[in-house]
């Protein structure tokens, strides 16, 4: 694909998150890497460029791309131009499908930050063969969710391998402290879900539903109430995005059995200092999730919650922070007890957007321009992906580049 135009297109421009993104392009890459701004208002691309140059004066020269997603054929065409689409705009149930089956269709691949499982299990049984086939890679959940879970477990995987010897035998992801807001996104999509068919409901609430046909199902359940993880020694409750943190781990494990293990267990969940903040997390936590069960109390909440599109100011997010700790233990061996390794996974911005648009620029520009370390690394070569199975540890040392923490204590 290197004879096409662009390495990377931003789809959704625009919004929150696509600003975001070509914010740190132009403080970051511009001259350096062959990109171009798309969404189907030019007015609106306009005024993003026109911020860009205040920036970076060399963003005068970043092209404009029209398309919509009601037109498959400008679809098409934008994907066409590009080695990888990173699609912004969600929710992806509404927005994602016709720039996938562009990408797939013209050979490009596609990052994009969804969360949403459902959507996520239709785009695997309708276009993984066929993207495998082709050798085009689409990755999803390559922002907060879930680059920090599952390039954290990749992480901690890869050390139990190669450094201790040994097989993995389970992965923790114990989340905190953290510091940021809600995104807009992640609340139009958890309402999207709730108003959404039955179904797309039954196949988000199965922890498996993104594991391949036949790879192993272990006994994990969403976790809604306090549990001792006795490896980190903490008490910990639930995290709102484990539902879809735990799904794309899974499947990682799922597609790739002879890195994980072919009976390889996840979780995922906030970590507390005592039994009794455990206690207090998991109540709040179930009223809250209680509330949005009441349909009429939805027009209400859509009031008071960030709404799609809008992101806290610049100095909220440069304030943020996030920490996961993730703890993994090695398969039992007749004359020696399990290992414990721990990794810090971290970063010093708000981690809903600025830290997410930095996570899938970086995706994109991995899979752009590191095809031979990702091939002779052993990373899948095509398909419905995770991070963790597209580009795995050669993305996490784009984001250690890129100032955020991944690193193993044992």
């Amino acid at each position: 694909m290197a004879d096409r135009p662009y390495e990377i297109v931003v789809w959704g421009a625009t919004g929150f998150v696509g600003k975001l993104v070509c914010e740190h392009v132009a403080q970051n890459y511009q001259g350096q890497v062959r990109w171009a701004m798309a969404g189907r208002n030019k007015e609106k691309l306009e005024a993003v460029k026109q911020d860009l140059i205040k920036m970076n004066p060399d963003c005068k020269d970043v092209p404009i791309l029209i398309g919509d997603i009601k037109d498959q054929a400008s679809v098409d065409k934008i994907a066409g131009s590009t080695e990888v689409v990173l699609a912004t705009a969600g929710p992806y149930a509404l927005m994602g499908t016709p720039i996938v089956d562009a990408s797939v269709r013209m050979g490009s691949h596609y990052c994009d930050i969804t969360g949403e499982s459902h959507w996520i299990h239709k785009m695997v049984k309708r276009y993984h063969e066929e993207a495998a086939g082709k050798g085009v890679k689409i990755v999803h959940a390559c922002g907060y969710d879930s680059i920090p879970s599952d390039l954290g477990t990749t992480l901690v995987v890869d050390y139990i391998q190669k450094q201790l010897g040994k097989k993995p035998a389970s992965v923790d992801t114990l989340v905190g402290p953290i510091y940021g807001n809600v995104s807009g996104g992640t609340v139009a999509t958890i309402f999207e879900v709730l108003s959404g068919p039955k179904e797309d409901q039954r196949i988000s609430q199965d922890p498996y539903c993104l594991n391949p046909p036949g790879s192993h199902r272990g006994s994990a359940k969403d976790q809604f109430g306090v549990r001792y993880c006795k490896p980190a020694g903490k008490w910990t409750s639930p995290f709102l995005m484990a539902t879809a943190n735990t799904r794309i781990v899974r499947r990682s494990a799922g597609l790739l059995p002879a890195v994980y293990g072919d009976k390889f267990e996840y979780n995922e969940a906030v970590e507390n200092g005592s039994v009794f903040g455990a206690a207090a997390y998991a109540t709040g936590f179930l009223m809250a999730g209680a509330l949005l069960f009441i349909k009429p109390l939805h027009p209400l909440l859509r009031k008071v919650l960030p709404a799609q599109g809008q992101g806290p100011s610049r100095e909220v997010q440069q304030k943020g922070f996030w920490k996961h700790t993730v703890v993994g233990v090695t398969e039992k061996e007749a004359d020696s007890a399990p290992q414990v390794v721990f990794a810090d996974v971290a970063g010093k911005r708000d981690p809903g957007y600025w830290e997410t648009s930095r996570m899938l620029l970086e995706a994109g520009l991995c899979l752009a321009r590191q095809e031979a370390q990702l091939r002779n690394s052993g990373m899948l070569q095509g398909g419905v992906l995770t991070p963790g199975t597209a580009m795995g540890m050669t993305l996490v040392e784009r984001l250690r580049n890129a100032g955020m923490t991944f690193s193993v204590r044992h």
